[in-house]
């Protein structure tokens, strides 16, 4: 095998290998052929240099060539029509010298770079491998050649696709531009230097940057840096600068073009003139806002655009109307600065949750006026885009209407329980009356019968007397808070009344207690039993030194009240007297107890409890109110509304105290008397008292009774009856004698100050329980004369 064999016609032309001899000796020719036949390859004898030149234009693979017989031009020629090739080709040239080495009439194989030289006659092997090696250098050009031709191809393929986009790119209405992978802007259409009015490749680079809007450079280069380092798609709407030094609206996008492996090759973007579409839009924004404020300023609540750090962003002119905050004072204020302390934290809780939930329940909190104030609202919150809208409703009315309601019934439920508590201590307080009025009388009597009995006897009917006027005051107190006290009321000039009690009240206090009194110009009279109502003012100021503990500041305050913030007084003008103090308080279950009878804060023995629940009665009997306002550490307030008399209603009341007249100045006829009284024990005492007076006493148990006994005794002077009898009272057995016996003296004897409608016609007097024999014989002396 031959170095030839392993020569595949892969290796050579289309054809196979060919071989051009160039032999001007026939006989040097067929010699070569026939050698090269042996090694299977094709050969072609010219015998001239220029039907080789012409060969060379074909498939000529090898110039195989004798250097014998060629002449000088013969060797121009050869090495002309060499350098007339393709720029691909450079057939490799075998040159068989006579000799070795140049020769003086041989080729100048420096100017042939694939030129080898072998010696004639020549070695087959030699031939062999020289032939070899031509072709493999040949067989380079021709893949060297299909290389250059498929890049030639691509190239103009290139150039064509590139003629088609700038053709496309220069043709739309749009900027379109490309970059490195690095970023680096290396192309710009036409219509980016149009637009721009830049000169082409002045913006290649990072020029570009130069080109936005000042507000939007820093954002957008930074969005772009965020696309490269992340290979996201840049998207991004900026003022870019136009020829005409204005600045319009575009829309940045690129997207980058990756290799296979996911590698960016480059990215390709564009910028779209949408002014107009921004400036339209902005208009429709404009129109909107303009529209949604409209809407904003014509509702009645509150609405707002609140941040996430709970900062106000948008506010509708409701709050200047309802808080008179001014809109621009309060933006960017946060929300919670204006909201009541002690709504802060549930309120910041609930914001909390608005960013949680579609809509929220509505929840209620109170917003600071621009005067100080506190109004409530209540709300309705959703989140969108990162801010709260909310929408609130002035609800301040409804609650101070629902807290008046609530305030009300509470008045109402605290009302019925202390007429409970009223009635049960009145009917307490009668039976107790009843047994004072029967145990007095007995001692009454017990000391008219022992005359002139020792100094001991005496003094123990004395103790029992004075225990009898200490529960007699006790049952008054009792009556007191039950309103059936006898009152007599007049026209009193607080401003004149309470300033005269200073002393008494210094007094009764102490020196270590500092008194103020503050009384409002022009006060009305108020109607009232001045008696009553200073043992009630002293009792509260006595009341307030215990809370200071003996040192302190006690202020009353004396001014006018039209009653409307009471809902538990009638319409009308009233007299507000306050007693205030700066002592321990009470928390609110003392102070919702404070006002019932027998409830006292006071050690054993030192109070009854009975104190403010007098004041009370006093107060609602006389068509007013009482009510106890207190903190624990700050002190309490008492406040006495009464209501307000004209002058003219001042009554002269009788003074049934004063000295009896001289006995002989009267004349003391005995008189017929009808004692009416269901009790026995009373009836008993009663009927003793007035015989020992000297008196006829018929007794009766019942109303009925009594009229039996009246029909009988036409001759009866007098009729002393109880109130409170079953079936038929006093007051209505005095009408069933007014109607047979108009002129009949009728006294009612009872502890109750309440009297039925008309009541007050058919009585001649009213006496007291329990009363002593004493009083009894002065009332009695009127009828005697």
């Amino acid at each position: 095998m031959t170095d030839l064999d392993t020569f595949s016609t892969r290796d050579a032309g289309p054809d196979g290998p060919t071989i051009a001899i160039l032999a001007t000796d026939a006989q040097q020719a067929e010699g070569l052929v026939r050698m090269l036949s042996d090694l299977n390859i094709p050969t072609v004898h010219h015998a001239t240099v220029a039907a080789l030149a012409e060969a060379l234009d074909t498939c000529i693979d090898v110039v195989l060539v004798s250097e014998d017989g060629l002449d000088p031009s013969d060797r121009a020629a050869l090495l002309a029509a060499l350098d007339r090739q393709p720029s691909w080709s450079d057939v490799p040239v075998i040159l068989l010298a006579g000799q070795t080495g140049p020769a003086g009439s041989g080729l100048d194989a420096g100017r042939l770079a694939t030129a080898v030289r072998l010696p004639h006659p020549v070695c087959p092997d030699d031939l062999a491998r020289a032939v070899r090696t031509a072709l493999i250098a040949r067989r380079r050009q021709h893949q060297s050649r299909a290389q250059l031709a498929a890049l030639r191809q691509r190239e103009a393929e290139l150039r064509d696709s590139e003629a088609k986009f700038h053709a496309i790119a220069d043709s739309v209405d749009q900027m379109i531009w490309s970059t490195r992978p690095d970023g680096f802007h290396d192309y710009y259409n036409r219509r980016w230097y149009e637009f721009t009015g830049m000169p082409e490749g002045s913006t290649d680079g990072e020029a570009w940057n130069g080109m936005f809007h000042p507000e939007d450079q820093d954002h957008a280069w930074k969005v772009w840096r965020q696309s490269l380092v992340t290979g996201e798609i840049y998207e991004i709407e900026y003022r870019l600068r136009h020829h005409s030094g204005q600045y319009r609206w575009v829309l940045g996008r690129a997207q980058p073009v990756r290799a296979p492996d996911g590698t960016i090759l480059r990215w390709y973007g564009t910028c779209t003139d949408i002014d107009d579409e921004v400036r339209a839009r902005e208009a429709t924004v404009t129109d909107l806002t303009r529209q949604r404020d409209v809407a904003w300023d014509m509702t009645v609540d509150l609405i707002a655009v609140v941040n996430a750090d709970a900062t106000l962003d948008r506010l509708n002119s409701a709050w200047t109307r309802i808080l008179g905050w001014s809109i621009g004072d309060t933006l960017g204020r946060d929300f919670l600065t204006l909201t009541h302390p002690d709504d802060v934290t549930r309120t910041a809780e609930t914001f909390a949750t608005v960013f949680d939930t579609p809509l929220t329940d509505p929840f209620e909190f109170r917003l600071r006026h621009a005067d100080g104030s506190y109004r409530w609202f209540a709300w309705t919150a959703s989140a969108q885009d990162g801010q709260v809208y909310a929408v609130g409703r002035d609800v301040t009315e409804r609650i101070a209407r629902a807290e008046r309601l609530a305030a009300t019934e509470a008045a109402l439920r605290q009302s019925q329980k202390l007429e409970m508590i009223g009635q049960l201590t009145g009917g307490v307080a009668h039976d107790f009356n009843n047994l004072l009025m029967a145990t007095r009388a007995s001692l009454d009597l017990l000391r008219r019968h022992l005359g002139q009995a020792d100094d001991r006897t005496l003094a123990l009917i004395g103790n029992a007397t004075h225990a009898i006027e200490r529960g007699a005051a006790l049952t008054q107190r009792m009556l007191a808070f039950a309103r059936k006290q006898d009152l007599h009321s007049v026209a009193v000039d607080m401003g004149a009344a309470i300033p005269g009690m200073t002393d008494l009240i210094r007094r009764s206090i102490g020196p270590q207690i500092e008194v103020g009194i503050s009384v409002a110009p022009d006060l009305p009279l108020a109607d009232i039993d001045l008696n009553q109502f200073e043992m009630a003012l002293l009792n509260l100021a006595v009341n307030g030194r215990d809370a200071m503990d003996g040192a302190g500041h006690l202020t009353i305050t004396v001014d006018a009240a039209d009653g409307r913030d009471r809902p538990d007084l009638k319409p009308g003008s009233y007299v507000r007297v306050a007693v205030s103090d700066t002592g321990c308080g009470m928390d609110d279950t003392t102070l919702a107890h404070a006002a019932e009878p027998f409830f006292t804060t006071k050690g054993v023995g030192k109070g009854t409890g009975l104190g403010l629940s007098m004041v009370h009665g006093l107060a609602v009997q006389s068509g007013g109110t009482f009510t106890l306002d207190s903190r624990v550490g700050v002190g309490t307030t008492a406040t006495l509304y009464l209501p307000a008399a004209a002058p003219s209603a001042a009554v002269s009341i009788p003074d049934l105290s004063a000295p009896a007249p001289d006995d002989a100045t009267l004349q003391k006829p005995r008189l017929v008397i009808l004692a009416v009284d269901d009790d026995v024990l009373v009836s008993l005492g009663t009927v003793g008292v007035l015989e020992d007076l000297g008196h006829e006493v018929l007794s009766a148990h019942s109303g009925a009774a009594a009229l039996d006994i009246l029909a009988e005794r036409p001759d009866i002077d007098l009729v002393l009856t109880d109130q409170a009898m079953p079936k038929m009272t006093g007051v209505d057995l005095a009408r069933r004698i007014r109607d047979t016996r108009p002129d009949m003296p009728i006294i009612l004897a009872t502890g109750y100050a309440d009297m039925p409608e008309g009541g007050h016609a058919l009585i001649t007097e009213r006496l007291e329980k329990p009363f002593s024999d004493a009083a009894l014989e002065r009332l009695l002396r009127r009828y005697q004369a």
